[in-house]
């Protein structure tokens, strides 16, 4: 279920990054087993931006979550566009309340190959997006925030924190809410996710369209 409603998913992502630039890679993500505040799992944390204490969001709940890497005449962009789950957080590897969001989320300034994957360095406010509450449809705007050393966010094949593995998909990444690149919140607002590399859009017109309906039946 969770592979029919990526395929879906990268129809969708492939469509809006084919009109920008050629789609180099899409991968499906899902959560990393390495949080901190791990159960419950997720790939996304936001404390203070979501609830005013610790909040996570699982990119694996829904399952639709998709990263595209895309080259347009030699700029590169990266692209995070899905549906998350979660919330604020009860201190007992539970939630308080929780809700959908969707997010849609591109870095297009300071994008580079990393040998072995891509990282973004450097502030821009350009690096930014929306995360939408799908209940109350509020959104809350996103920015991607550099560390110490000006790193924003990497995406690279190095089983990063992930034990006796150094080739799987990993992102992470520093986010706050403010375009000026600041961060005025207590606790923790970082990317931790795994990923899995899907086939070219392309591949998926060999399965017909009687994989699909079947994929649909299933669900």
């Amino acid at each position: 279920m969770k592979y029919a409603m990526a395929i879906l998913a990268l129809s969708g992502a492939a469509m809006s990054a084919s009109a920008g630039g050629l789609t180099i890679g899409q991968y499906l993500l899902d959560d990393h087993p390495g949080g901190g505040e791990n159960p419950p799992p997720y790939g996304l944390r936001l404390d203070g931006i979501v609830a005013p204490g610790a909040a996570t969001l699982s990119l694996g709940h829904h399952g639709d979550t998709i990263l595209t890497v895309t080259d347009d005449g030699g700029t590169l962009s990266i692209n995070i566009n899905g549906t998350l789950h979660g919330g604020a957080l009860d201190g007992m590897g539970g939630y308080t309340s929780t809700a959908d969001y969707a997010i849609d989320m591109t870095y297009v300034i300071g994008v580079s190959d990393e040998g072995n994957g891509w990282a973004v360095n450097g502030f821009s406010a350009s690096n930014s997006g929306t995360l939408t509450n799908l209940d109350t449809m509020a959104e809350i705007d996103l920015y991607g925030k550099d560390n110490a050393a000006g790193l924003v966010f990497a995406f690279l094949a190095d089983g990063h924190r992930l034990d006796n593995d150094n080739d799987s998909w990993v992102g992470r990444g520093w986010i706050t809410d403010q375009s000026d690149g600041s961060d005025p919140h207590s606790g923790y607002r970082d990317w931790l996710f795994t990923a899995t590399k899907v086939p070219a859009p392309g591949a998926f017109a060999l399965l017909g369209l009687g994989g699909l309906c079947s994929a649909r039946r299933r669900r």
